[in-house]
Parts: structure tokens; sequence; C-alpha cells
């Protein structure tokens, strides 16, 4: 290989590599992340009563109204309001009559994330198009039957698009989930 040859060659790979560089960096698709509810609220509110038996450092035990004895676990710093008076888990008598008040609610909610990327039709079928990205690169994607894409204004099927259309592709994420919050309220009144 001849010097001159040479050094076209590398001007040639040194060029490639700066326009693809300089590309890569025009081909960044723009995103966005939101979490949005997706359906009602749902509140429910359920009421537990009891007269205090024994406690312990962390849990306590309370008869019921049909007579059954049941064993409750308390969160550390939980305050008990009786006859009007904050009071943590030592504080409390035995007989003292409890009235528990928990309230709970569900949201359901999704995080949600779009991907917005323009590309060039490189090739179509059917069910796949490759596309080129503004970086250079090819990307393939399955079409689901019946898909159509938005090109100009018009509705067109895999099959009718032709290389060097432009096009602009949404891809939307979605996971599920539900946000609980629970509120638990205590209030007693001191047997006399």
């Amino acid at each position: 290989m001849s010097r001159a040859h040479s050094s076209r060659w590398r001007i040639f790979v040194v060029g490639a590599a700066a326009l693809s560089l300089a590309t890569g960096v025009a081909a960044q698709s723009t995103q966005t992340k939101e979490t949005v509810a997706t359906g009602p609220t749902t509140v429910k509110t359920v009421q537990v009563k009891g007269e205090l038996v024994a406690t312990g450092t962390n849990w306590l035990i309370a008869k019921d109204a049909a007579g059954y004895y049941r064993l409750y676990g308390v969160k550390e710093g939980r305050k008990f309001i009786v006859d009007g008076v904050p009071k943590n888990l030592g504080q409390l008598t035995p007989g003292t009559h409890l009235t528990a008040s928990a309230t709970t609610t569900e949201t359901p909610m999704v995080n949600r994330t779009t991907t917005i990327t323009q590309g060039t039709v490189f090739w179509a079928s059917p069910k796949s198009i490759i596309v080129t990205h503004s970086g250079g690169e090819n990307k393939q994607y399955e079409v689901p039957e019946g898909f159509t894409f938005d090109v100009d204004g018009k509705k067109l099927a895999a099959m009718e698009l032709k290389p060097g259309m432009k096009l602009t592709g949404t891809k939307i994420v979605e996971e599920p989930m539900t946000v609980i919050t629970e509120d638990v309220t205590v209030t007693g009144t001191v047997k006399k």
C-alpha cells in the first residue's frame, strides 16, 4: 500500500469517526417521566374497640366486646389519646377502653415513561421496518398487524413506507402501582 493511499484512508476513517460522533450527539431521544393517577381513590375506615388487658414493649392485648382477647403490634412512638391526654404505650393502664380507627387510602397510579425518537425509513416489510436514526444507527422494529404510521398527515401501513421517509416514533412504557397511605388514631377512656 502506498504512503499516499494509506494517508487518504486514515483521513477517511478519522473523518467518518468525527462525523458519527457529531451526529451521535444529535441522535438523542427526548424522554419524559411522570406519575399519574389511573383510577378513583378508595378510602376505607375500620374501627376496633377493646379493653386493655396487658402491655409490653411493642405490643398490647385487648379484650373485644365478644370477649375475645387480641394481640396488637404497636409501632414505636405511637401516641394514644386517653381522656384528651397524649400517652405512650408504657403509660396505659389495664382497664382503659381503647378505640382504634384506621383509615386506608389506596390510589391506583402508573409510572409513565414517554420516549420520542426520529428517524428515516431504511427498509420496510408488512411485519417489520428498519429505521435509520439521526445518529446513523439502524434499528429494526416489529410492526403489529393493522398498525399504521402517520407520514405527512397520511395513515400508511408498514408496506407502504418507502426508503427515505421521515418518521417520528413515540414509545410509552407504563408501570402500574398502587399508593397506599394509612392513618391510625387510637383514643381511649380510663375506667372510673
